[in-house]
């Protein structure tokens, strides 16, 4: 795939749709391409990305009209290199690339037009400092984007959410539900110690649940686009190279647990567990 929402963790048609009509409500439109059109301007001359990952939010945003320099960001040395080569590769120069880590390192001099996050807030110790120096290096009418787990600490979801998972993690063929490292057939949940939690992954205990609070308060909200994930994230977390690319039967597995979530979700049954947040700096 090459969407600007992509890569998924499991390449799927079906999932992308899935994902598409929870943020948007359309099924050709992901969130990414959503927030460009309808909450940014025509113009963003400067744009700050942290956390990028393998850098395909910066190149699907480097190939829109009016976007003006790029510097994309990830604690990982390794991570950098293989966006900086992916980016080089198409020709996307107006991307720089730089390691940096937002709880060690300050933040690159602003003004930005835009702050892109992803999928690196909430495993901070403590993500209010750095969403402090994301606020005052925003130009005038700049806004800060991130699209991040927001539900509850991981695993430790509640007893209706688990009664459900652990359902469909039952019916799931045993070729899905195989750990992979170790090829025993597994139940899906096992007791989540909180304590030990806390202590061994303290970014994962807590900050998820009060990341959106603390980005309200800071920043002036203008959308909030839902990422679902309620039932498929708890089920499928750790499987998904057990999902074969092309197979028309895992695709429909997938439609068919795709279309539970959605029923789950509109119910209030299952909470949606992503969220992208469009803020601005307060005038």
């Amino acid at each position: 795939m090459n969407h600007p929402g992509s890569p998924f963790w499991v390449p799927s048609a079906a999932l992308q749709r899935h994902v598409n009509r929870t943020a948007t409500g359309n099924l050709d439109c992901d969130w990414f391409t959503h927030v460009r059109a309808e909450h940014l301007p025509r113009r963003v001359d400067r744009t700050l990305v942290l956390g990028c990952g393998n850098g395909f939010l910066e190149r699907a945003l480097a190939r829109q009209a009016g976007i003006g320099e790029i510097l994309a960001t990830d604690p990982n040395v390794a991570s950098v290199e293989a966006a900086a080569k992916a980016a080089g590769r198409a020709g996307l120069t107006a991307i720089a690339y730089r390691r940096m880590d937002p709880e060690t390192d300050a933040l690159p001099e602003g003004p930005w037009n835009l702050v892109l996050a992803n999928d690196l807030l909430h495993h901070l110790a403590d993500p209010e400092p750095i969403l402090r120096s994301i606020r005052e290096s925003l130009a005038p009418g700049g806004h800060f984007v991130f699209s991040e787990y927001t539900g509850p600490p991981r695993f430790q979801h509640g007893a209706v959410t688990l009664e459900i998972v652990e359902r469909y993690f039952r019916l799931l063929p045993d070729r899905i539900r195989t750990d992979p490292d170790t090829g025993r057939l597994l139940w899906r949940h096992e007791p989540v110690d909180a304590a030990r939690l806390a202590r061994e992954h303290p970014s994962e205990a807590a900050v998820s649940v009060t990341l959106l609070p603390l980005a309200r308060r800071l920043f002036a909200a203008d959308a909030e686009l839902s990422g679902g994930g309620g039932l498929l994230h708890p089920l499928l977390s750790g499987f998904a190279r057990n999902f074969r690319q092309g197979s028309m039967e895992d695709e429909r597995l997938l439609e068919v647990l795709c279309a539970e979530e959605e029923r789950a979700t509109s119910l209030g049954i299952l909470a949606p567990l992503f969220t992208a947040f469009i803020g601005r700096r307060h005038a």
